[in-house]
Order: structure tokens, then sequence, then C-alpha cells
């Protein structure tokens, strides 16, 4: 006698009704478009938020750096603003600006004019000492400029 295996391993499934098992079919086909339509949905309204979110994070870390700026007694903090890098810059747990003691200390030291009125003044200053101005004077006009002490 032969056995079939086939047959004993597979029980045979009948369908009483199969235009129930095919309208069970067409829900939960429907359920899923419409859970990945709200899932989708979902993730659009995430990402906008999330990119609002990052627009206002931006906003309010420039606004803090102006004010540490200004608070460190620079007159004109937009100036400043140009020369520094906010990617590098982050908010700590206190929502304080991290960073941006390091970077202000390497442009005071790239760009001291900035930071010290002495040397925006005197830097200025020098300039008319720099110029070179050739006035030919005669011996009469130098031998009288010396005798007025006007020449040394």
């Amino acid at each position: 006698m032969e056995t079939n295996e086939t047959t004993e391993a597979t029980p045979e499934v009948t369908i009483d009704d199969p235009k129930a098992v095919l309208a069970a079919l067409d829900r939960a086909k429907a359920d899923a478009k419409k859970f990945r339509e709200e899932k989708e949905k979902l993730e659009i309204d995430l990402n906008s938020k999330d990119q609002l979110v990052a627009e206002y994070s931006g906003k309010l870390l420039r606004e803090k750096v102006l004010q540490k700026i200004s608070a460190e007694g620079i007159k004109d903090p937009q100036r400043v603003l140009k020369f520094m890098n906010l990617n590098n810059l982050n908010f700590d747990e206190n929502f304080e600006v991290s960073g941006f003691q390091d970077q202000l200390n390497q442009l005071k030291e790239d760009l001291p004019e900035v930071f010290d009125a002495k040397i925006r003044v005197g830097g200025q200053a020098d300039t008319a000492i720099k110029a070179s101005v050739s006035t030919q004077y005669s011996a009469t006009q130098l031998q009288a400029a010396k005798i007025l002490g006007l020449l040394k």
C-alpha cells in the first residue's frame, strides 16, 4: 500500500461563503489604504512642524547672539554677526547659546579693529602720517622755517 504524504500534510480548506471572504478582503484593503493615507498626512504635518520649529529656532538663536554681542559692548552687533558662523552655535538645556564665547574670542584675535576703539581711531589717524606730501621749498624758505622753529 502506498501512502500519500502530501494529502496528509495539508488539510483541505473549504470556503462556505466566498462572497463574504471577498467582501472582508475588500474592507481590509480599504482600511489599509485609509491608514496609509492618514500616515502620509501625519508625516507631512510632522515635517512641516519640524521645519517651522527649525525656522523659529534659527530666529531665536540669531536674536540671542545679537543680544550677547551687544552685552559685550559692541556698538554695531549686526556687523560682528556677519563674521559669526551660526551653524556652529547651539542651545544648551537652559536655552543659552553654547559656543558663542569661543567664536567671539577668535573674532577678537582676527579682527581687533572691530572690538577696540583705540585701534579703530588710531588706524584712521595714521592715514594722514602715511600720506606723502611733496612740497618743494626754496633754500630761503627752509632757512626761515629753521629760524622760526618750524623745522627740527
